[in-house]
């Protein structure tokens, strides 16, 4: 979206949630392109259940909102400040989507749009 490393510009993003404890998860990411970059946020996330009355309820969506580190990997290598929100959405019961906007804080304010597909294991 803007930005001058792969967070603000296109790029194939590979990301991950690791569920920490209550409601705090850890979310690293790595965005490929001209200058890969690697998130490190932690999370916190705010489920949504579906009501049931004659059967367990179950999460429907989890939006979400963190912060953490932006870490640069080209030749001016640097640890920024980044931000994080999104939402996760359950498909069945293997599968998710997934849509986060990212907003580090460099030289330049990167801001990246990710969606995806996940798989719950």
């Amino acid at each position: 979206m803007s930005g001058d490393t792969a967070l603000g510009e296109d790029g194939f993003s590979i990301i991950s949630k690791i569920g920490l404890v209550n409601n705090f998860s850890f979310r690293p990411s790595v965005v490929f392109g001209d200058e890969t970059v690697i998130t490190v946020p932690v999370t916190v996330d705010f489920p949504i259940k579906s009501s049931a009355i004659f059967r367990e309820s179950q999460t429907i969506a989890v939006p979400y909102i963190g912060g953490g580190a932006m870490i640069s990997t080209d030749e001016n290598s640097s640890v920024d400040f980044l931000v994080t929100g999104g939402v996760d959405v359950r498909l069945n019961d293997e599968f998710n989507a997934n849509v986060g906007l990212d907003v580090g804080f460099s030289d330049e304010t990167n801001v990246g749009l990710k969606f995806g597909i996940g798989y719950s294991f």
